[in-house]
């Protein structure tokens, strides 16, 4: 094996998780179990030490009990690496095997060498314990309260307290070090293992959270999509429709944003808010009578002034039928699309006749795409135009039917449009 490896090896025996954390039953206890695992391997190394130290003392008592205290370590590593649910037993029994260690220890060497310091790691130990319920919610507390009583005890009432066995200045000095650096570099690695795997947790359910929403957006707009194709499929227009004006709405909304046009509005949101509506501009068609929908000779002044209510009435199906989204920009924009995508910016549109920068931005780069489909588009009762025509047509109503800006951008992507035209072609 290569050095490499052997590095690699020994990096995850000390910080791996255990084989069985990808197991949907362990998810909730996953997260600590690295931290849990390192707590235990310092306990074992820990104690490992005391046993070399009482070895030298020939203390038989601190011997047996230190001897025992690595024997649990040892298999409280193996334990929680290798059996699902063995955390919660091996957490307990560490904590008791903490707390009788410090009422031994003091009592045998009192105060001086600082192996009461180790009962604060304890109370964090006593953390790990997260499943629900009383029992468990009570074995956390009696842990806590144990410990931090038994240290304060200690500390208030053994201060003056002559041990049975006096150890040298030297070796009570070297134990106080090192159990005090004991105490708080487990404290320290615990908490910054916890904080690290819940960030990476928090990180992957933000990940979650994010495809799911993405999967739903996904889901809506299709439902968006298909419904607007039935309503479109009433007046003669195919499914297309809507895919070529969404199509052109996107490349729009893109190089206006490219060229740094009306950047107070055309932030990203407001161009998904755009986008996502584009599907729903004549959603208020579907308010409109077969008879004059799918009329083919030419339209009597009534009939038009019904047509000219399906913008209206677009905007009130919207507010109904999507009330329940919590997402008050998008439904702003998608009922402005709505509402106002044959206005002119001359004034001479309706359902208002509102005019320039009155009309929503929204509203003015749906007008152009709407426009250039509804001509280069085969119906019922007219024939397509050439795309040239109606690119000439759009650059002579700039300032008049359409805003100047979106004009501009929209003749500037003309190769984009004419290849999203042909490819979507009826």
């Amino acid at each position: 094996m290569s050095k490499s490896a052997k590095h690699n090896k020994l990096v995850d025996f000390f910080t791996g998780t255990p084989v069985y954390n990808d197991d949907k039953d362990y998810a909730d206890y996953a997260y600590f179990s690295a931290p849990l695992n390192m707590f235990f391997l310092a306990c074992l190394l820990l104690h490992s030490v005391y046993l070399v130290i009482f070895s030298i003392f020939r203390d038989p008592l601190m011997l047996v009990l230190d001897g025992i205290s690595v024997l649990l370590y040892t298999c409280f590593v193996f334990m929680l690496r290798r059996f699902k649910g063995s955390w919660l037993p091996c957490t307990i029994l560490a904590a008791m095997e903490l707390y009788m260690h410090q009422l031994v220890t003091v009592r045998y060497y009192g105060l001086g060498p600082g192996f009461h310091y180790l009962l604060i790691p304890l109370m964090f130990l006593s953390l790990l314990i997260r499943k629900k319920g009383t029992v468990y919610t009570m074995i956390r507390r009696f842990i806590i309260l144990c410990s931090a009583a038994t240290f304060i005890y200690l500390i208030v009432f053994f201060s003056d307290y002559a041990p049975i066995y006096r150890l040298d200045d030297n070796v009570t000095i070297g134990l106080t070090i090192l159990n005090s650096l004991t105490s708080f570099t487990l404290i320290y690695i615990f908490t910054g293992r916890v904080v690290h795997s819940l960030d990476e947790k928090r990180s992957q359910l933000d990940t979650s959270v994010n495809e799911k929403t993405n999967a739903i957006e996904s889901m809506q707009n299709q439902i968006i999509i298909s419904f607007a194709n039935i309503i479109e499929a009433r007046d003669g227009s195919t499914g297309k429709h809507v895919k070529r004006t969404s199509e052109y709405v996107e490349a729009l909304v893109k190089e206006l944003k490219r060229n740094g046009d009306y950047t107070d509005i055309l932030d990203d949101r407001y161009m998904h808010d755009v986008m996502m509506s584009a599907p729903l501009h004549d959603i208020g068609k579907i308010t409109i009578p077969d008879s004059i929908l799918t009329k083919a000779g030419r339209l009597t002044q009534n009939e038009f002034n019904t047509i000219k209510q399906h913008t209206v009435n677009g905007k009130a199906l919207i507010e109904e039928s999507m009330s329940d989204i919590e997402d008050e920009e998008f439904l702003k924009v998608a009922k402005s699309v709505a509402l106002y995508h044959h206005e002119c910016w001359d004034g001479s549109g309706y359902p208002y006749g509102i005019s320039g920068d009155e009309i929503p931005l929204c509203a003015r780069i749906m007008t152009i795409a709407d426009y250039f489909d509804a001509l280069v588009a085969k119906r019922s009762y007219k024939a397509a135009l050439p795309t040239s025509v109606v690119f000439d047509n759009i650059k002579e109503q700039r300032g008049k039917k359409f805003d100047p800006v979106v004009v501009d951008a929209f003749l500037r992507i003309r190769d984009t449009i004419d290849e999203i035209a042909k490819a979507n072609a009826d």
